[in-house]
This record gives structure tokens, sequence and C-alpha cells, in this order.
């Protein structure tokens, strides 16, 4: 779920998506959002020959519903700051791999809510390969995001941020 640009990793997750199906594990990709770099991905998913597989679904107003059916929700981003869509697929319990870009290593515990995998296709390749085959982790990852959604309390955030200020006007 995105802006499609260069920078948010469309590229390397079809490279990663078109290898997985050459070694026979069948799945599909959507991508919900639309942006200056769908027709150099449409060139990319004609080349590499899967249009059946991996698929624009453009805008829409709700993601909600696309992340709730998902198996598995992966953000490739080379940058991103606090993606609002990490928070939303961990409150829907969604095992997630995501690039340790900006904030979200904060989001994410590392194999233990998520997998986090650096800006590159082949580690991308690797983490959904598991994600798709050792249905032990895709367990164990839904597990640990029961009542994640603590971790998102406003109320919690906004002590703590509280916190930090009166300690630094201490200093």
């Amino acid at each position: 779920i995105g802006r499609l640009h260069t920078r948010k990793g469309y590229h390397k997750l079809m490279e990663a998506h078109a290898k997985l199906l050459e070694e026979g594990l069948e799945h599909s990709v959507l991508i919900v959002g639309d942006g200056e770099e769908l027709q150099n991905l449409l060139a990319q998913q004609k080349k590499l020959g899967v249009e059946k597989s991996f698929f624009f679904g453009g805008n829409k107003m709700n993601p909600y519903p696309y992340i709730e059916n998902a198996d598995f929700f992966i953000l490739p981003s080379e940058s991103e700051a606090w993606p609002l869509v990490i928070a939303e697929a961990l409150i829907l319990q969604k095992p997630i791999i995501a690039t340790k870009t900006g904030d979200i290593p904060e989001m994410i515990s590392d194999k233990k809510t998520g997998i986090l995998i650096d800006y590159n296709t082949d580690e991308m390749y690797r983490a959904m390969k598991g994600f798709l085959t050792n249905k032990n982790l895709i367990e164990e990852i839904k597990q640990n995001l029961t009542n994640i959604e603590k971790q998102f309390d406003n109320e919690k955030i906004f002590s703590k941020v509280e916190e930090i200020f009166v300690n630094l006007a201490k200093n």
C-alpha cells in the first residue's frame, strides 16, 4: 500500500516474487496505490511474465479490507519515516516483512512481530520464501501480534513524550 515511486521498492518486490514463482512457490501480490512509476512497473511485470500474479489495484479509499484479507504484508521501501501502514498491519495482526529504514525497527521486533530486511532483492526473496514455506514462523509471529494494539496506545505514547520533555526541561 503506497505511492508508486522508485524509492518504494516495488520493482525489487516484483523481482523477488518472480524468483519465488520460478521455484514453484505459488502466491500473488497486490499493490494498492498509484503513482508516476506505474508504467515502468507494468513494463517490468510484462517482461517478468507475472501479469497473472502481481496485481496493481490502484488507489483505494479504505485499504483495511486488503490488509485484513492478506496472508502477510510487505513494505519494501528504500526510505520511510514512521509509516502508518505498518501500524495498521500490526493492529490487524498481519505478519510483516519490512525494510530496516526510518522508524520501522522501532515498530517491528525482528523475528518476533515481523521480519526486518535490508533494501535488497535477495533478502526480500529469502524473507518471502520463509513466510511461504515456514508455517511455524507465521504462527509464532501471529501469536506475538496478539494485543499488539497496546503498543500504539495514544495515552501511553503521549505520556512518554511528556516524560521526555520534562526531563529535557530539568537539564
